[in-house]
């Protein structure tokens, strides 16, 4: 958990104006500690309808006073999850192989508030780098932080 403390640790933006959603939320670990850490909402996405369940009991064993529908975990597919509003910053633990990365990332990419990636054990790095919308923010060896790049002025 301390690599992912750094990871979140890293993530330059404003969190109580921003939406934390980590896209493949497991049991909920990471969401625990953005929950801690003053985000406007904590969204945490899961394919696996178990493992949602298992995060969202961690979270209310761990946090049970925690605002309802300020940190929620979903049972989703990430790669048809329509984004939230406003500022994101993403959580991926290695989720998902390229073939579902690259429309996450587009869609990232192309979303009208600012967006930062923490990219724990970034196996499809490539998949980022190739877009070239987002910027290396910070660089752990274990882990990626990125940013995307302002759009262009017309």
């Amino acid at each position: 958990m301390g690599e992912a403390r750094r990871l979140l640790e890293a993530l330059p933006l404003d969190r109580e104006t921003t939406t934390f959603l980590d896209l493949g939320a497991g049991m909920g670990r990471v969401m625990l500690l953005a929950a801690e850490r003053g985000f406007r909402r904590v969204v945490g996405i899961e394919i696996s309808p178990a493992l949602a369940e298992v995060a969202r009991h961690n979270l209310k064993a761990v946090h049970p006073g925690i605002q309802r529908g300020r940190v929620q975990v979903i049972s989703a597919d990430a790669a048809c999850y329509r984004l939230p509003r406003g500022d994101l910053a993403v959580y991926l633990f290695n989720p998902f192989r390229c073939e579902i990365l690259s429309p996450v990332i587009r869609r990232l990419a192309a979303h009208s508030g600012d967006v930062v990636i923490a990219y724990h054990t970034p196996v499809e790095r490539h998949v980022i780098d190739n877009t070239e919308a987002f910027d290396v923010v910070a660089d752990f060896g274990f882990g990626l932080v990125y940013r995307r790049k302002p759009f262009p002025l017309t």
